[in-house]
């Protein structure tokens, strides 16, 4: 027979305690709020530039093994492994050159709804100070707007929202918060044209018409033009010698490129030089999820060819995280 001490009884009986607070807890209306800013309190008590030293090693070892790669095989396509021959000389994807290497210091939790329309953001309890100011993008919005409504709801951040489809964010803002929300119908862009008809802007150019120099979060959804937008914003604030204003970006990447004339990245070799030219700025992949509505929908040729990613800016003087 199995005989139990005092202190085993203790701790089991006050494991089991615990385990019925959290899960009281978190039945609550604030309660996932509430655990995810004590976890975010207890790791930043630890030493976050330590975790952050740990996670750029991680990262580096991914970078090395992706060029070992490149100089192996040099331009095999986003999907060279399409049957057995294949596989076994080339057993990769585009997706496993770029894996989300870099580990988010906190904790990370999908903000909306589940499916298409909700991100992934790390250390969202960072942001939830009410009497912080946080400015949020979000540029393809169609009727979606579940991200948004969490974000407003536990933060004090205001949205500025872009779509050349719709007129307006979807229903599932609510009156309370429609205040702190602003909409323009227009397109985003690698290059700035207001003749069109509803119009296109870049990136900077659109934080200058809202006299912002900063940009908390980044959510961007726009069907492979989000090449040429970020290409565009990497080589403005390049040539002025400025730090990448985003500190996360929640971006959607659709490699559909090949098929459109004049849209790039149409070959491996250019989106990993696109992704590259990030990654030289202190942009960071933290997160991933496999978006697999190409291929339940039979878009294109049925590839796998949608990816949501989670970025940080580790090189970002103002961002909450560090």
């Amino acid at each position: 027979m199995i005989r139990l001490n005092t202190f085993q009884i203790f701790l089991s009986s006050s494991a089991a305690f615990f385990l019925i607070v959290l899960i009281t807890h978190l039945g609550t209306p604030d309660g996932l709020a509430g655990v995810s800013s004590n976890i975010s309190g207890v790791i930043t008590r630890g030493s976050v530039k330590s975790i952050m030293a740990k996670s750029e090693a991680l990262w580096m070892k991914t970078v090395r093994q992706r060029h070992e790669v490149r100089e192996k095989f040099g331009e095999m396509g986003f999907f060279p492994a399409i049957n057995g021959p294949t596989y076994f000389s080339m057993p990769y994807s585009v997706w496993d050159l770029v894996p989300a290497s870099w580990n988010c210091p906190y904790e990370v939790e999908r903000i909306g709804r589940m499916g298409d329309g909700g991100k992934w953001v790390c250390g969202m309890s960072r942001y939830e100070k009410k009497a912080r100011p946080c400015v949020v993008y979000s540029f393809g919005v169609q009727n979606e707007s579940s991200f948004e409504q969490e974000m407003l709801e536990r933060t004090n951040c205001e949205i500025w929202g872009y779509d050349f489809s719709v007129d307006a964010f979807g229903p599932a803002i609510t009156n309370e918060y429609a205040s702190r929300t602003h909409f323009m119908k227009a397109g985003i862009s690698g290059t700035t044209n207001k003749e069109k008809t509803p119009p296109y802007y870049t990136v900077q150019d659109l934080m200058v018409m809202n006299g912002h120099n900063y940009i908390d979060i980044l959510k961007i959804d726009v069907e492979f033009a989000e090449f040429e937008t970020m290409t565009s914003l990497l080589s403005h604030t390049a040539s002025l010698k400025q730090t990448f204003p985003i500190g996360q970006m929640l971006m959607e990447l659709h490699l559909f490129g090949a098929e459109i004339e004049n849209t790039e990245p149409h070959t491996l070799g250019q989106f990993l030089d696109w992704w590259e030219a990030l990654e030289e700025r202190g942009v960071r992949p933290a997160w991933t999820e496999p978006n697999l509505l190409a291929v339940t929908l039979g878009l294109s040729d049925r590839m796998p060819r949608l990816a949501e990613y989670t970025f940080v800016n580790v090189k970002d003087p103002r961002s909450v995280l560090w």
